[in-house]
């Protein structure tokens, strides 16, 4: 929601910048903390640096889309179209991990693709640049859920450290793009609004939640499987969807609001069906 704010209410277009901003405020709260004695990693090391850096490289991806994505989208259409994830991850986690696949799951993500396509067919503000970022979006999200289970099993690094290197190696990997698409330039012709105390603000909150979103999701990952974690992911779509539409004031139909409600009910379906099969083990 900082991200889509930040997007749609500043007369400025440096959406990579901004993630590298968001990225510098997580890494100065993940140092500051170590500093302070209240969390512990190792100093920076290159050869795990190296052997982190495709997760990284899938984490930017991520990070990335999802920026384009919300600017020509709206947060209930994203929060849907972001459970289709979830078919991704767990054809994977069946195909590299060997999850099983049970006919409650492929029942639920029916639903959700059907509800999510309808939802797309009726959406009002329809973007077609802004579908192709959240389907681009929805692939990169699923190749860092599960390289990154993969990741927090075999290389030796504490949760906060992965945190540490994810936003770190994030910045250089970033900057190149935004010289080449002329971003520096327009910091410098708009420095009125990067200066803007409420830019700055929403830009800090963004950095924050970063931080806490990326340390969770860590932590998530190396206890469970990939695909519990996209579980999780599934109860904040309700929430999500309704602060967007109050804060943003989105423009949906009936029927658009109709298919956003059937693709969740997929949702928690798929939950529903997930924690039935964890408490049979």
């Amino acid at each position: 929601l900082s991200n889509k704010a930040l997007a749609a209410t500043f007369p400025i277009n440096i959406p990579i910048m901004l993630v590298v901003f968001q990225c510098v405020a997580a890494v100065i709260l993940v140092e500051g903390a170590r500093k302070f004695g209240v969390v512990s990693y190792r100093d920076f090391e290159l050869e795990m640096a190296l052997k982190w850096l495709p997760v990284n490289v899938c984490f930017v991806a991520m990070l990335m889309t999802s920026f384009m994505s919300f600017k020509y989208l709206n947060v209930p259409m994203i929060t849907v179209f972001k459970n289709l994830t979830n078919v991704i991850i767990v054809v994977g986690d069946w195909y590299w991990h060997e999850q099983v696949v049970t006919f409650g799951v492929v029942l639920s993500f029916g639903i959700m693709v059907v509800g999510a396509f309808a939802a797309a067919a009726t959406d009002v503000m329809f973007s077609g640049l802004g579908y192709f970022w959240m389907s681009m979006n929805c692939c990169a999200t699923a190749a860092y859920v599960l390289y990154s289970k993969s990741a927090t099993k075999n290389i030796e690094l504490s949760k906060f450290g992965m945190v540490y290197y994810n936003n770190l190696l994030s910045i250089p990997l970033l900057l190149p793009f935004a010289f080449s698409f002329g971003e520096f330039a327009t910091i410098t012709s708009t420095m009125d609004v990067v200066t803007d105390p409420m830019f700055i603000v929403v830009n800090l909150v963004a950095g924050s939640m970063g931080f806490f979103l990326n340390l969770a999701s860590l932590w998530c990952l190396s206890s469970t499987s990939a695909t519990t974690y996209a579980l999780v992911g599934s109860v904040n779509k309700i929430p999500v969807s309704l602060l967007g539409v109050y804060l943003f004031q989105t423009v949906i139909t009936a029927q658009g609001a109709l298919y956003i409600i059937v693709s969740m009910c997929g949702g928690f379906i798929y939950s529903y069906v997930k924690l039935q099969e964890a408490r049979n083990r």
